[in-house]
């Protein structure tokens, strides 16, 4: 069997460790760095977004199509299909 500790560790001694803090706007100020202004409009709003894609919709929308006028076409194309194939059948 391993035997565990059972007592708490030391915690680290106050000086051992970084100091860390945040520096204030106006030290900042003080050694020259630029200091961003912040505004109260932060982020993107899609509701202020104009798409460009409704300005040309009317324009681009295809033409429906007859599905009647397709399908006599398309007849009229098996039609001729089958005439040309018996065409050579009859000059025989």
């Amino acid at each position: 069997m391993t035997k565990r500790r059972t007592e708490p560790e030391a915690p680290p001694p106050p000086d051992a460790g970084p100091d860390l803090s945040l520096e204030d706007t106006v030290a900042q100020k003080m050694r020259g760095v630029p200091v961003k202004a912040r505004t109260g409009v932060g982020g993107y709003n899609p509701y202020d977004a104009v798409p460009a894609a409704n300005s040309k919709s009317e324009e681009a929308k295809p033409k429906p199509t007859d599905l009647r006028k397709l399908s006599e076409w398309i007849r009229l194309q098996r039609q001729v299909a089958e005439l040309n194939q018996e065409k050579p059948k009859d000059k025989s």
